[in-house]
């Protein structure tokens, strides 16, 4: 029975496995550039991609695994009536948790620095391979000695943090079992503390991309793209002008003729955009001759239609975190539990369809697994859309077949961050659910009758089993206290991202059939020499 039971929770992690390693190869091949494409870089990316989908897809296993422990009645299953049976299954699950941790440290704060660094030094004209690597190791270096001050810090840090005392709050009642039954070891928490800090990053890119991706890629497919045949319309009119322009120039200063600075300056500029607009027209005109294109009026129906089931998904996820954060203010104690907090006033519309959904397996993992699946993708949207930015100077573009070396790797860099940082997100967003799936207790009332009871984060029993993820979120989270409260305040930052995201993507015009090619643009691309336009 019990291996029947792992085999029920374990068996879609598997699928969804596969499904992670197709998806990261294909993803990374089909960014980098076609006719320059380094496969070390190819297998670093995806790799690191696979860690990073890993580490999320785990959590609906951990979900489901002590989901699988009790019954509707609130009793335990016959294989897991010993708690000892309970913790062994749970430590393999912890296990995985923490040798994924340790592989995206590995990939984050070594093997990734090491080749962008390598291909950094690469562009550099006449460097010798020696040269290259010897420079890259430095720059690694410097990120070795702050993972190095990380694990440091981690070990000591959370042994000296000072927690609640018994008699603080009522709120420190109800979860401090949580220091006391599950404390970790200092390994634990050195691990935790690498990860959770590289998680503040991620979480504040989390808030930037995936605020603004989630609401911006359902409007964007149901307002859909602009006319192609107006596109190209006003692009040869462009072009048109600007060709006028140029001959007014040329006619008025013949070949002979000496021409002013700034008239010349006028000349290059025009030219340019000249040769941006005919790359654009190029470019549009393959839309409109593609296959895809034509088959539009087949697609476009089931597009609106996926785009509305994803804006009502994406206002569910924003009116369930707002609802939890306004919760958390009301019953505000102090920013040592803030974190800890959950729902106790205001319902959470997702926590509640999702422990709804846990009687009917494998809906709840479904649409657990959808929500990771849609958290993720619209972080790439997000990423894709905005690029990288440090400041205001764009570093990074990511165009599909057109992507640099470095730009791969600070994309699959960027998505570890995020990826890390999702499972405290899921935590804010449905805590119930996150911690307990949907198990129940049996509880005794004033007049000795039993009732079944959810279990929650506000009961002290020893009847309910918490989930890996939720025990180590907690359990650091009071410790380190500060941790928790910037993930608080970087969760309403990811609102207002949100509502921004939603009015510029409502006040700015329809999307363009084409990757568009600008002055700018033209300079990045004078190496690239693939021949294929830049399609949306």
């Amino acid at each position: 029975m019990l291996v029947l039971a792992s085999l029920g929770s374990w068996l879609p992690f598997a699928i969804v496995g596969f499904l992670i390693i197709f998806f990261s190869i294909t993803f990374t091949l089909r960014y980098q550039q076609k006719r320059n494409r380094d496969y070390l870089v190819t297998v670093v990316c995806s790799v690191s991609l696979i860690i990073a989908l890993f580490t999320a897809s785990l959590l609906p296993t951990d979900v489901i695994l002590v989901s699988f422990m009790k019954n509707p009645n609130g009793t335990f299953k016959e294989w897991t009536q010993n708690q000892t049976t309970r913790d062994e299954i749970q430590n393999y699950v912890e296990i995985g948790y923490y040798t994924l941790y340790a592989l995206v440290i590995a990939m984050a704060f070594l093997v990734n620095p090491f080749l962008f660094f390598y291909y950094e030094e690469r562009e550099e004209q006449g460097e010798k391979l020696s040269k290259r690597i010897c420079s890259a190791l430095k720059w690694t270096a410097g990120f070795l000695i702050f993972l190095i001050l990380l694990i440091i810090l981690g070990i000591f840090v959370p042994q000296l943090a000072t927690l609640p005392s018994d008699n603080s709050t009522s709120e420190w009642d109800n979860v401090k079992y949580l220091i006391y039954h599950f404390d970790s070891s200092r390994v634990e928490d050195s691990i935790s503390f690498s990860i959770f800090t590289l998680s503040i990053i991620g979480f504040l890119l989390l808030t930037i991309y995936t605020g603004y991706g989630s609401i911006a890629c359902p409007l964007s497919m149901i307002r859909g793209k602009r006319s192609a045949r107006l596109q190209q319309q006003t692009i040869e009119e462009q072009c048109a002008d600007i060709e006028d322009q140029i001959k007014t120039i040329k006619t008025k200063y013949p070949r002979y003729a000496k021409m002013p600075p700034q008239e010349k300056r006028r000349l290059e500029t025009l030219e340019q955009k000249q040769e941006a607009l005919t790359r654009n027209a190029q470019s549009i005109k393959v839309v409109r001759r593609s296959l895809f294109f034509k088959c539009r009026f087949l697609y476009r129906p089931l597009q609106i239609v996926l785009g509305i089931l994803l804006l009502l998904f994406a206002l569910l996820i924003f009116i369930s975190l707002l609802l939890s954060n306004i919760n958390k203010c009301i019953h505000f104690i102090n920013f040592k539990q803030i974190y800890a907090q959950g729902n106790k006033t205001l319902p959470n519309p997702i926590d509640i369809i999702i422990t709804w959904t846990g009687k009917f397996y494998p809906v709840s993992y479904i649409v657990l697994s959808l929500l990771l699946t849609y958290i993720i993708a619209t972080s790439l949207y997000g990423l894709q859309q905005l690029g990288i930015w440090f400041l205001w100077i764009r570093m990074y573009r990511f165009s599909r077949g057109r992507t640099k070396p470095q730009a791969i790797l600070m994309l699959s860099s960027l998505m570890m961050f995020i990826v890390v940082a999702i499972n405290a997100f899921v935590y804010l967003l449905i805590p119930q659910y996150s911690i307990y799936g949907d198990q129940h207790y049996s509880a005794v009332v004033n007049n000795g009758t039993q009732t079944v009871e959810i279990c929650t984060q506000f009961v002290s029993t020893d009847d309910c089993q918490m989930t890996v993820m939720g025990r180590i979120i907690l359990r650091f989270f009071y410790k380190v206290w500060f941790f928790g409260a910037v993930y608080f305040l970087l969760s309403w930052l990811f609102l207002i991202v949100f509502l921004i995201g939603c009015i510029a993507k409502i006040v700015r015009g329809r999307e363009s059939n084409i990757q568009e090619f600008t002055t700018d643009r033209l300079f990045d691309d004078d190496n690239d020499d693939e021949d294929n336009p830049l399609i949306q």
